[in-house]
């Protein structure tokens, strides 16, 4: 049995979409994970893992959080509010360079620091979704378009707007881009109060297989050639197939970006708990896999250290190091990426 400090003092759930799943012990240390909206793919591996991790790692219980941008996440995280979260290589590279929504956050690189990846797995690809019927084939139609790119101050949105500016030259002023979260933009979408949502995230989507249910989609292709694919920071190239979402999606394969991810974990949490949460991951990954059809094929012990985000953290490491598994070097960053 772990002795741990309880985390539970002063949490609040006013206005925070909270699974808390049960633990195995009566009493358990609460400990808080973000991700982003319901249906998406960090919610879905966050929720595995916290089913996992309540079910066999003794007087621990994790509640999943889905509220919020990214970018958020790793602030509290580092600032000791937030304990596991959903994390990824470019808000480490933003933190540390104070670039985009860190630009005049002086303490970002520091509270970067304060930050260890436990694994890392691929988000899956961004769709550009729009209804067949929009009049809208190439993103170079999205001029005076209703957008919704990314939650503001994500790093979604930035690499959205970037790469649709690569793509096509349009300006994110040069649209109606939307300022508001995942949850609300998938309602938008489906009630037609928007052209185009952009999601990443794996295959088949609930959210877009939802989408197809009700109306003809049509998955745009990005020309990957037009865009700068930075594999430091967690940048892949992928493609959708024509035939992802069944008979309403239009249109063929579609090209596209995607990004490597991770599931990390603020510093102050005690290593020993960090240790048995990532042996519980691997020790039970049969559990995880059942989760969703395109688990097996993302969270793999071949793909769990591809890319380390600045640093693993220290409990994390003891479990890789004890278990004999070959650690690479972190990626570390700099503001020539």
């Amino acid at each position: 049995m772990l002795n741990l400090i309880t985390k539970a003092k002063g949490l609040t759930l006013a206005g925070v979409l909270a699974v808390t799943l049960p633990a195995t012990a009566a009493v358990a240390d609460l400990y808080k994970v973000t991700s982003t909206a319901p249906g998406m793919s960090p919610f879905v591996v966050n929720t595995a893992i916290a089913k996992v991790v309540n079910k066999h790692v003794d007087d621990v219980e994790f509640q999943v959080r889905a509220t919020g941008a990214a970018t958020k996440h790793m602030v509290d995280a580092g600032m000791g509010k937030v304990d596991f979260l959903f994390g990824s290589s470019t808000i480490n590279w933003l933190m540390a360079e104070n670039i985009g929504p860190f630009k005049n956050m002086a303490k970002a690189p520091e509270i970067e620091k304060n930050i260890g990846m436990i694994f890392a797995y691929q988000i899956g690809p961004y769709h550009y979704v729009t209804r067949a019927d929009s009049g809208i084939e190439t993103l170079a139609d999205f001029k005076g378009r209703t957008v919704f790119a990314g939650p503001p101050g994500g790093a979604a949105k930035n690499v959205v707007l970037r790469n649709i500016e690569s793509a096509t030259g349009i300006k994110a002023d040069e649209m109606k881009v939307q300022t508001f979260g995942f949850d609300a933009a998938i309602q938008a979408f489906q009630d037609d109060k928007i052209d185009v949502i952009v999601l990443p995230t794996n295959m088949p989507s609930p959210p877009i297989q939802q989408f197809a249910l009700t109306k003809e989609i049509r998955i745009l292709d990005v020309d990957i050639d037009k865009l700068t694919i930075n594999a430091k920071t967690g940048g892949t190239v992928n493609t959708i197939a024509g035939d992802t979402y069944g008979s309403n999606q239009v249109g063929g394969d579609a090209r596209t970006h995607g990004a490597v991810v991770n599931f990390s974990a603020g510093m102050h949490v005690d290593e020993e708990v960090v240790y048995q949460v990532t042996k519980a991951i691997w020790e039970n990954i049969d559990e995880i896999h059942e989760t969703a059809i395109w688990m097996p094929s993302t969270v793999r012990k071949e793909d769990a250290l591809q890319q380390i985000a600045s640093r693993l953290h220290p409990g994390a490491e003891r479990y890789y190091r004890e278990m004999g598994w070959e650690i690479p070097e972190p990626v570390t960053f700099g503001k020539a990426d």
